[in-house]
């Protein structure tokens, strides 16, 4: 009898090279100030995703475009050292690998993205190249075009996630293909077309724009909220609400990706939406402590030992 076949999760996204500076304090336009510390580092919200679902124990593909230079080979080793499968991420001659330039102060953090080859797709029918077939689940961001995005949609047999990050409007007939869409407040407040920021984080703001995500189409729906956890709505329509487990900020830089990644990959290997959605808080807990995008690291058990510590509300 044949041995049952490991979960796979095949994310389609971007891969960078991160430049980052820390600094006491963010500059004003026209200002300078000093920095800390300065480092390169591998990131890209598609690799940053592919690295915390590897994490968290499931098999994990990344299918991505980077450049044709020095950069893309960094990255390539970078991801396969953390046990991410590469032989989808191919070089596009001409292209140079994404680049992102971020500044982390005061806990936060401002990001500037240059594309380069995460732009560069051939116009065919499946990006995935089959790959999204075979997986139980496809992950999607938007730091690539919405098209490809798509198009790897349409060809997943599995359940389709999709991170709606950045922040874009997104046509019907994409978000009636997600089996669960995925925002923070902000991209929550554009793709729901309910542009009320100050008011995003509240539990009642969250439910009305996950009914109208759902209505559209979404068959669940959560928003990340930082310090504040997370708010899921299943796919019976119940809402509930996660608290975070509270950390020492470092950096944000990546949370909400460890937080995606390990989430997509517990769904993957099985887990209940409310569980996977708890391991994910849990990894973006940890991703806060440490400097970079792929810096933390935690296994399986260690994220099952810290969402025994807290419990969800169940709000209706």
């Amino acid at each position: 009898m044949a041995e049952p076949r490991p979960p796979l999760v095949v994310v389609i996204g971007s891969v960078n090279v991160d430049h980052v500076v820390e600094s006491d304090a963010f500059p004003s336009p026209g200002e300078t100030v000093l920095g800390r510390t300065a480092h390169v580092t591998l990131g890209g919200k598609g690799a940053n995703q592919a690295v915390a679902a590897a994490s968290a124990g499931v098999r994990t593909a990344m299918v991505a475009r980077v450049g044709a230079d020095a950069a893309a080979t960094t990255a390539r080793a970078g991801l396969a050292a953390r046990n991410v499968d590469v032989h989808g991420v191919i070089p596009v001659p001409g292209a140079e690998t994404g680049t992102a330039w971020i500044t982390v102060a005061a806990g936060d953090n401002t990001i500037i993205v240059v594309s380069g080859a995460n732009h560069r797709w051939p116009p065919q029918r499946d990006p995935t190249g089959g790959a999204g077939a075979d997986a139980d689940v496809v992950l999607a961001q938007l730091e690539i075009p919405l098209d490809v995005v798509e198009r790897a949609a349409a060809a997943c047999k599995g359940r389709f996630l999709l991170n709606a990050a950045p922040a874009a409007e997104l046509p019907d007939r994409l978000i009636s293909r997600c089996h669960v869409l995925i925002v923070n407040e902000h991209e929550q407040a554009v793709v729901s077309g309910q542009p009320d920021t100050e008011r995003s984080t509240d539990p009642a703001a969250v439910r009305k724009a996950h009914a109208a995500l759902r209505a559209r189409g979404a068959k669940a729906v959560v928003t990340t909220l930082g310090g504040a956890g997370a708010i899921i709505t299943d796919t019976d329509g119940a809402t509930t609400a996660i608290p975070a487990i509270p950390a020492t900020v470092r950096d944000t830089t990546g949370a909400g990706d460890a937080f995606v990644g390990v989430f997509a990959a517990r769904l993957a290997a099985g887990d209940s939406l409310l569980h996977a959605a708890q391991l994910g808080t849990a990894a973006g807990s940890l991703a806060v402590r440490a400097a970079g995008a792929q810096q933390y690291c935690a296994d399986l058990d260690t994220l099952r030992a810290m969402v025994a510590t807290v419990t969800p509300d169940k709000k209706d």
